[in-house]
């Protein structure tokens, strides 16, 4: 009995489809033990991930069908839009499929694949096969992108008729397999109910089923007690009952209305309610994590950038460094050159000097000489002068004697 656990919207599909592949995410502890009990191993492509066995339709890789799904998104311009995906939960019963044989793990992900394909034939679909839960039942997790890929619009349908459409196909498949074939689990409608709903008139159950369905449209709503809290704010009480969830609330007639979630319908169950509650909350954790992930990428990226900025920086110091070292060498040749010029000089110098010198030295010889002979020879002439002067004055003296006698001689006479 093959059966249709579940069809939901997915607000994210990203979130949707990492919980489904489970990328380095461990399965239950309970069945990583049951695993290895029953002595089973998963592909060696499928070591990393919490799915047993993967498929896809219209060319999708399961394995990165966020990025095939984004890229439809984009193309059609469909990112704005909120329910991005479509999760369908296909469950098979343990006499159909054993989930101790593995060749059972990849005919439930064929089966899978197959009613992802008779559903919606021009829409990606990624199809996820799990065998953790309760008594390792199979169960298969169906991703559609809800974009069209021909007509780029985007899927639209009332819960009732996709249940409807799904549970039909799903059977027919059971059918050809000889399975047996339960009884529609569809939401369950009184004659009564039935009656006031053709009439248009209102209807408590169906009041109540829109609170609830409103309350978890909400895909933030990921624990029993969020999900309590939420419904008291639509004005319904919700209580376990043993396996059982029970709802009450007062209706606009202000009456109290009481049912349980199996009289509403298999959606409106507590095993239904917790399953989607507990996927919530792992796509919640996948998708925290994903965000640090994001953000430990940006960092790492912002490091990137900074390390070639500073690579960049430091070849240009190493450019410049090089540049100064060449014109460094330059200069040192330059001035190493002047320098030996300097000494040349000072030894020049120091020859003029001593030339210099001894030049000096000649000439205060030749001026000694000079001047001893230039006083020599005044003193020469003045004494020729005064012994001329003398014999002269003497000549005169002996003139002037011889003179005298003569006269003097005239007068003896």
């Amino acid at each position: 009995m093959a059966t249709i656990a579940k069809i939901s919207n997915g607000a994210n599909a990203s979130s949707a489809l990492n919980y489904a592949l489970g990328e380095n995410k461990a399965m239950h502890e309970s069945t990583e033990k049951w695993l290895n009990k029953n002595q089973l191993e998963k592909s060696k492509i499928l070591e990393q991930y919490r799915a047993v066995a993967i498929g896809g339709t219209n060319g999708i890789d399961p394995r990165i069908a966020s990025d095939q799904f984004e890229v439809i998104r984009d193309l059609y311009n469909q990112t704005k839009e909120k329910n991005q995906v479509l999760r369908v939960t296909q469950s098979f019963a343990l006499d159909e499929l054993t989930p101790k044989n593995p060749s059972d793990w990849e005919k439930a992900n064929e089966l899978g694949v197959e009613l992802a394909e008779k559903l919606y034939p021009q829409h990606q679909s990624a199809v996820y096969t799990h065998l953790d839960g309760k008594n390792h039942v199979l169960h298969n997790h169906i991703i559609v992108n809800k974009v069209n890929l021909e007509t780029g619009k985007k899927l639209r349908e009332t819960p009732g008729k996709t249940v409807e459409k799904a549970r039909t196909v799903n059977d027919l498949l059971a059918i050809r397999e000889g399975w047996h074939v339960l009884e529609k689990p569809n939401e369950r409608f009184t004659d009564t109910e039935k009656e006031l709903v053709q009439q248009e008139k209102y209807s408590y159950m169906a009041d109540l089923r829109d609170r609830i369905n409103h309350v978890l449209a909400d895909s933030s709503v990921s624990s029993f007690k969020t999900f309590s809290a939420r419904l008291e704010q639509e004005g319904v009480t919700v209580s376990e009952r043993g396996s059982n969830v029970s709802y009450s609330f007062l209706d606009t007639e202000n009456k109290q209305r009481r049912a349980r979630g199996a009289r509403l319908g298999q959606d409106f169950e507590k095993e239904t309610i917790f399953n989607e509650l507990e996927n919530r909350s792992g796509q919640k954790e996948l998708a925290s994590v994903t965000s640090r992930e994001s953000t430990t990428s940006q960092i790492e990226q912002q490091t990137q950038q900074r390390e070639q900025r500073i690579t960049s920086i430091m070849r240009g110091f190493e450019r410049r460094e090089s540049t100064i070292n060449h014109w460094f060498t330059r200069f040192k040749r330059f001035t190493d050159a002047i320098n030996q010029f300097n000494g040349k000089i000072q030894d020049f110098r120091i020859a003029i000097n001593r030339r210099l010198e001894t030049v000096k030295q000649s000439s205060t010889g030749i001026s000694q000489v000079s001047g001893q002979s230039s006083s020599e020879e005044p003193k020469n002439a003045r004494e020729q002068l005064i012994a001329k002067m003398l014999v002269n004055k003497n000549k005169n003296q002996e003139k002037t004697s011889s003179q005298l006698r003569e006269k003097t001689k005239g007068f003896h006479r």
